[in-house]
């Protein structure tokens, strides 16, 4: 149930669409510096370290932030990446921002 950081996870991820982050404004923050740093240097987007990427999650692990508020639906379900790695059968089942990364 390990999921990788890669590039072709995080094509597929929807961690940057989803409902429970939405109005957080560390991911915003995060995602504007993002924009900035891959606007200065085309190929500093293969530079940028994964806790800066407010994504891929059940990869990395909880990032879970208070103003996201998990009242909101968690699409984790919709993902490709919780499709292709079965993680509807392991731990947390979705929610990995707030609960950890994937675990069997």
């Amino acid at each position: 149930m390990k999921v990788k950081f890669n590039l072709e996870n995080l094509a597929e991820c929807l961690c940057d669409s989803c409902p429970v982050q939405e109005k957080s404004k560390t991911v915003r923050d995060k995602m504007k510096m993002i924009q900035e740093i891959t606007q200065e240097d085309v190929d500093s987007r293969i530079m940028i370290e994964e806790e800066r990427i407010p994504a891929l999650y059940c990869a990395k692990g909880k990032d879970y932030l208070e103003e996201s508020g998990s009242r909101n639906y968690c699409q984790c379900d919709k993902c490709l990446v919780w499709k292709e790695n079965n993680l509807f059968s392991g731990e947390p089942p979705g929610y990995f921002c707030r609960d950890g990364k994937a675990r069997e």
